[in-house]
Order: structure tokens, then sequence, then C-alpha cells
């Protein structure tokens, strides 16, 4: 090897990381004299060779300690005994340097294990900036969020005076629960600085209706008022299936075996055409013999993409829930079902929350069958979502409108680290069962402490969630129009 020579490793494979970029390992040269190149060959051998003689070597030192041990004999006359022995000293007692063997073929070649370590390393850095992106995303929502205009906690008359004109438009026979298109959730769901969701609304068809002819007729509608793109009923999940998109005309009608029919919506935004839609949607259904039976759920999707792998928001989230439990049962009861009741909790069981939290991800118990389905965020990302599965089916517009906006509101809180709760946990059955130790009955109107004490949970959940008097005035207007359910 002549003066100047140059130590070259080029490696040529190439590898895809988690984003789909290409990358090959990288390319390293240094160019040395002859005797400096000599002195850091037997420098490296000699603390490869420890490591190696010690057992405490990875697979890429013991091919590297090999290879230049190897090169130590041809090119500079070293022999292997004297090197050994040169290594062993430097060990100590006790040691000695193991006969080259060939690597295991599951490690594969040097250079296929440095475009695995690139393309790790390219891995972590979008991971990195993935959680770069969610801090800065909770940073600013922490700043930009207002303070309330008005608080049910602090002012008890002001939720009266909500409460009451939600009463007095029920005795009058008006919608009570009002509906927004304009700026309806505060920017909880604005496209830029806000997060999207997507709702699936369960139906069943009227007794005495053709259940074929009906199912038809709301795929041909959905389809001519420009909210699908075929006339027909897909399977369960095909949405899911065919990939979810903000498209307007991407609603889709699939079929459940626990009902007659479910719509899928796309990826919505806090946008005019988003509530004019949804409006037309189950105007559609109810007009073509679609009902909300007893049976029937509403499940909404919320987008957690700064939620990042942080188990403190995903811990907030949960025992928020948790806290307000009876409140947010109450509130999922449809307003139309027979006796007041929610549909039960076979496919929406409240989920188990320790009241000290998780020190991991996947410590949360979270899956399709529970009140908060949290599988879909477990993973971070742009497509990180959560879903609410504890509301109950309603083709009032009003009524799943407000549900979207507290289930936003649960997660846009979190993110904030506005979930404190004052007060012992209200878990499912909770009022009910404080009415009964009290005395009170389940009929009976409250009043005076006992009706501040049963509303506390509720607005307390609200002046959370909620900054806006118009977004806690259409939330006590669904509370006016509920009652608390059993455990």
């Amino acid at each position: 090897m002549g003066s100047g020579s140059r130590i070259d490793h080029q490696h040529h494979l190439v590898a895809t990381t988690a984003a789909g970029t290409t990358i090959s390992a990288p390319s390293q040269g240094v160019s040395l004299s002859p005797e400096d190149e000599h002195q850091q060959l037997v420098s490296r051998v000699l603390q490869l060779g420890t490591a190696v003689a010690e057992r405490r070597e990875n697979p890429e030192e013991l091919a590297e300690f090999y290879e230049l041990r190897q090169r130590l004999q041809d090119e500079f006359g070293h022999a292997e005994d004297s090197l050994d022995e040169q290594i062993v000293q430097a060990a100590g007692t006790g040691v000695s340097v193991p006969q080259q063997r060939d690597l295991p073929p599951e490690w594969g070649s040097a250079e296929e294990r440095a475009v695995q370590r690139a393309a790790a390393q390219q891995v972590l850095d979008e991971v990195a900036a993935e959680h770069q992106a969610a801090t800065s995303l909770q940073e600013q929502a922490r700043e930009q969020w207002p303070p309330d205009e008005v608080s049910y906690t602090e002012d008890f008359d002001a939720f009266q005076r909500d409460y009451d004109a939600a009463r007095d438009r029920a005795e009058r026979g008006e919608q009570v629960v009002p509906y927004m298109t304009e700026n309806a959730t505060g920017g909880l769901g604005a496209r830029e600085g806000g997060r999207g969701f997507g709702v699936e609304i369960e139906f069943d068809i009227e007794p005495g209706v053709d259940r074929q002819q009906a199912i038809q007729n709301i795929a041909r509608e959905l389809r001519d008022a420009g909210l699908s793109r075929t006339a027909r009923q897909y399977g369960y999940h095909s949405q899911q299936s065919a990939g979810y998109t903000d498209e307007p005309n991407a609603w889709r009608l699939e079929s459940d075996c626990t009902v007659a029919g479910e719509l899928v919506s796309p990826i919505l935004y806090d946008e005019p055409q988003t509530w004019q839609n949804l409006a037309t949607a189950c105007e559609i259904i109810e007009r073509n013999g679609g009902r909300a039976s007893f049976g029937t759920g509403g499940h909404v999707h919320v987008g957690m993409h700064d939620f990042d792998h942080d188990v403190a928001n995903h811990t907030r989230l949960m025992q928020m829930y948790k806290a307000h439990e009876d409140v947010l049962y109450r509130l999922a009861q449809n307003p139309a079902s027979e006796g007041n009741q929610h549909r039960g909790t076979r496919w929406c069981s409240p989920n188990p929350v320790p009241s000290e939290g998780y020190s991991a991800i996947s410590e949360i118990s979270s899956f399709h069958g529970q009140a908060v389905n949290l599988s879909g965020a477990r993973r971070g990302g742009q497509s990180a979502h959560g879903e609410f599965r504890l509301w109950d089916g309603s083709l009032n517009p009003s009524v799943i409108q407000t549900q979207v906006k507290l289930s936003l509101g649960m997660a846009a809180a979190a993110v904030r680290q506005d979930t404190a709760v004052s007060g012992p946990r209200m878990e499912l059955g909770s009022h009910r069962e404080q009415r009964r130790q009290a005395g009170l009955g389940q009929r009976r109107r409250l009043s005076g402490d006992d009706w501040r004490t049963t509303t506390a949970n509720f607005r307390q959940l609200v002046d959370s969630l909620f900054q806006r008097p118009e977004d806690k005035a259409q939330a006590t207007a669904l509370f006016h129009e509920t009652r608390w359910q059993r455990r």
C-alpha cells in the first residue's frame, strides 16, 4: 500500500425507512500515512480484542476484529499469536481470544448491518421529529386557549339560565338542542389548528317498512345528494379497508349484523358543508324509514395526532373520562329513547382506569367493545385517532353534533393538560346511587343544594371542555334531555 493510501469502506446497499425514504449506508473515508494507519490498526485491534476476549462484543465489533487482525497479518506481518498475547495481557488473566468463527446468517453481512443501522437511525430521527411537532402543537394549544367567558363551576346561575332556557324550548315544542353550522366547535374541529373527526351512524328500519327497499332508497338518495359515490350498501368496515379521505362525497353506507345499516362519514372538519351534509344524511335515512332504535350506537372518531407517544396525554384523557363517566353515559343516551334509557354497555363497556394512571401506553385497556377505544392512537403519528363508542344512535343532527364536540373537547383538554378534577370519581351509576342513599328517589325534581350537588360533575366537565357560552349551553340542553343511567 503506497504513501497516502485511503481506507474507504463503500456501502452500496439501500434500505427503506418508516417514512418510505430510500437511503444508503454512509460512506466513510480517511487519508492516512502508512505509519499512522499501522498504529491506528494496532490500537483498534487491541481495543476490539479486549472486548472479544471478555465476551462483551457486539456482532459488528466481532466481525471488525477478525477483519482488522487479518489485515495486520497480511499487510504488516504481525503474527496472530503475538497479537492474541498482547490482547490477553491487556484484558487480564483468565481470558483468551476465541478462534474465528462465522457470524450467524441472520446477522447478515457487514454491509447489510450498516444499512440497517442507518435505517434504524432514520426511523429514530423521524420519531424525534414527530415528537417535536406534537410538543409544539401541545404548547400552542395551551397558549392559544382563551379564558372562559363564563364558568359554570363559579357561576351556578349561568348554568341554571341555560338549563331553564332548554326546558322552556321543550315546553314550547321547539328543538331543544341547538344546531350550529358556522364555527360550531370553536376551533376544536377546525381544519387548521384543530383535529379531524368522523361519525358512524347506526340505524334500523321501522316495523312494517320493506327493509331491502328502504336500504336501496337510502343508498340511492345519498348518491343523488352528492354524499356518496355509489348507490349500494357495502360490507362491514369497508370504509376502513378502502382508506379514509376527507372528500365530501365519501360517505359510505355499510352493513352491520347488529342493525339494518351504518352510515360512515369521511374525515370531517368544522365547516358549514360538514354540518349541512350531516343534516342531509340524517334526513335521508329517516325519510326512508330509518330510525335510531334502542340497540343502535353512534361512534365518534377523533384525531389524536398531537398525543405523540406520550403516556401522560393518554392518562389524562382516560382519567378525565373516568372522573366524569356517569355524566358521559347520561349525555350518551339518545334523548328519543323509550324510558330515557341508554342502550346498555354490551358494545361500549366502561373502561377500567387505575387511579394512579399508566406508566406505559401498552398498559391501557382499550379495545373495540369499550366506551373509549384508543387502539388506533397507540401507534402515534398523523393517523392516530381514538373512538368514542359510548354514544347511543341518533338521527338528530343536533345531538350528534353535541356528542362530536364533547369527544373533540376531551381529546383537546387532555393535550392542554386541562383535566384537573375536584371531588371523587363519578363512575357509571354514581348519581342514581347518591339519590338512593339520600332518599331522594329517581323521579323527583331536585332544588337547592341537592340540585347543585347533582349537577356539579357536569358543570365541571363542561368548563374543562368548552370556553364559549354557546358550547356550554348546547351541552346543557342535551343534559336537560337525558337522564342518569344505571350501573
